[in-house]
């Protein structure tokens, strides 16, 4: 397929996706070989009643959204990688006391390629209110572990809890202001804050609930929101999330993960917020092996395929057969993410090419997984491109 005709059959393909409801809208951007073939937005902000302002709004390509999952590896990987290409992280060591709690035996390389023996998931929002940290973090110190280490592979929000907290102990600093300082202060990637709106609006950060300001009427159509807490929208019982939700009637500027909530917006797992071209910027570091204070040879060490033929350290690679979200459309040493929300970031360095794709797929409600076929198909044209 030519790029022109490739690119045509993207656009359209993300246009019909936002017009049959996989997502409100998305902005997708792909970068190749030193060059941007594609940067565009599809459909609307938002689609229920409730979202207010939002509602109908076009997406821009400066369009905030909530990241998701992203933050394991644009913030937790990235502020790990740089420790250990200083030479202050062994990834072999044992995750010290008192996170040992949760998975005995544990080395950090663990915690990052899934292999801790930790539960995949644990509700543990249900009791409690925003900002409740240390009851949290008290509640998984205490979880019973799934097993031992490095008996299987199993996706775990909790090991990326257990990193963040960790690394805000070792560095001496918040989460946020780790990824502010360290990642996206001018001295790196100079992502901080977006000057067109006098510095009031970050392009790619956390938003700690405990500060936020309510959106100003200005600045509220240029956050996708996520979920409506209406419990009209479900056949069934009222889902056990919305308890922690409280009178919010929709995520909109605070982050949509449930147990990043109470972990007060800033966490190891979930919690930064960002556009698309921003979550690129940092690829294109990871991708040119500097600019981050990561070299090439630590960017190898985490991209370097290990015990699991999937997980990478910090990072996944595509599925073998072609059934994971790129479609096996990408070249075999390809590494990414995907976020719960409706985003993703794939890095191919044999086509030295990067793709984004940020949506609210869980607007208004997280039911649905439509957008697991459009991201092989995003992938599949945008790889022709």
């Amino acid at each position: 397929m030519a790029a022109s005709d490739a690119r045509q059959a993207l656009f359209d393909a993300l246009e019909c996706a936002a017009r049959d409801g996989v997502f409100p809208g998305c902005v997708a951007w792909v970068h190749k070989a030193g060059s941007t073939p594609y940067h565009e937005a599809h459909g609307v902000l938002a689609t229920h009643p409730d979202s207010g302002r939002a509602l109908r709004a076009p997406v821009m390509r400066e369009t905030i959204y909530d990241l998701a999952s992203l933050t394991k590896v644009l913030s937790t990987t990235t502020l790990i990688a740089q420790e250990v290409a200083a030479g202050r992280v062994d990834l072999e060591a044992p995750l010290p006391a008192p996170f040992d709690r949760a998975c005995p035996d544990a080395r950090i390389i663990d915690l990052l390629e899934h292999r801790a023996g930790l539960e995949a998931h644990r509700e543990f929002f249900r009791g409690r209110a925003p900002g409740e940290v240390e009851a949290l973090m008290a509640d998984l110190l205490g979880t019973p572990r799934r097993g031992s280490p490095r008996d299987e592979t199993l996706y775990s929000d909790l090991g990326f809890i257990l990193l963040g907290a960790w690394l805000e102990r070792e560095l001496g600093a918040p989460l946020d202001t780790l990824f502010e300082q360290r990642v996206a202060r001018p001295q790196y990637l100079d992502l901080s804050h977006d000057r067109r709106q006098g510095g009031r609006f970050s392009q790619l950060a956390y938003r700690r609930i405990s500060r936020e300001a309510w959106l100003a009427a200005e600045f509220e159509t240029q956050l996708a929101p996520t979920e409506v807490y209406d419990a009209g929208l479900h056949a069934e019982a009222v889902p056990s999330h919305f308890e922690i939700r409280a009178e919010e009637k929709l995520a909109h500027g605070r982050v949509h993960d449930d147990n990043c909530v109470v972990l007060d917006g800033v966490a190891g797992h979930a919690g930064l917020f960002g556009h698309a071209e921003a979550v690129g910027t940092i690829a294109r570091a990871w991708l040119a092996g500097e600019g981050l204070g990561i070299d090439a040879a630590t960017r190898d060490l985490f991209w370097r395929p290990r015990e699991s033929r999937v997980r990478r350290v910090g990072w996944d690679g595509q599925c073998p057969d072609g059934s994971g979200s790129t479609g096996g459309a990408l070249g075999p040493r390809a590494v990414g993410h995907l976020g719960f929300t409706g985003t993703s970031l794939w890095i191919d360095p044999d086509a030295e090419a990067i793709y984004v794709l940020l949506s609210n797929r869980v607007h208004p409600t997280r039911e649905g997984d439509a957008i697991k076929a459009l991201r092989r198909d995003f992938h599949r044209l945008a790889a022709a491109l």
